[in-house]
């Protein structure tokens, strides 16, 4: 059930990283987005500290969080550039 979660995770967060980097000038700023990537970071810290040290749970959790954080700074840095540019 964790492997499921986080892999769905991982997809959602390559799909906006993706999207964003294709699509930079056009993206839509959502509001979904952040609290997407708010509740992955939550679960993938959730399962980091649940699992134990051997088993793809740890290496996924670690994926998610970066992915996460990651795409909550690319969405940051549009909502700064649209907001400063106008």
């Amino acid at each position: 059930m964790k492997k499921s979660i986080l892999i769905i995770l991982i997809l959602i967060n390559v799909f906006y990283m993706v999207n964003y980097l294709i699509n930079f000038k056009t993206f839509a700023l959502n509001n979904l987005w952040i609290i997407i990537f708010i509740v992955s970071i939550c679960l993938s810290i959730l399962f980091l500290f649940n699992t134990r040290k051997d088993g793809y749970n740890l290496f996924l959790s670690i994926v998610v969080l970066g992915l996460s954080v990651g795409s909550l700074g690319a969405y940051g840095f549009l909502y700064f550039i649209a907001h400063l540019m106008g």
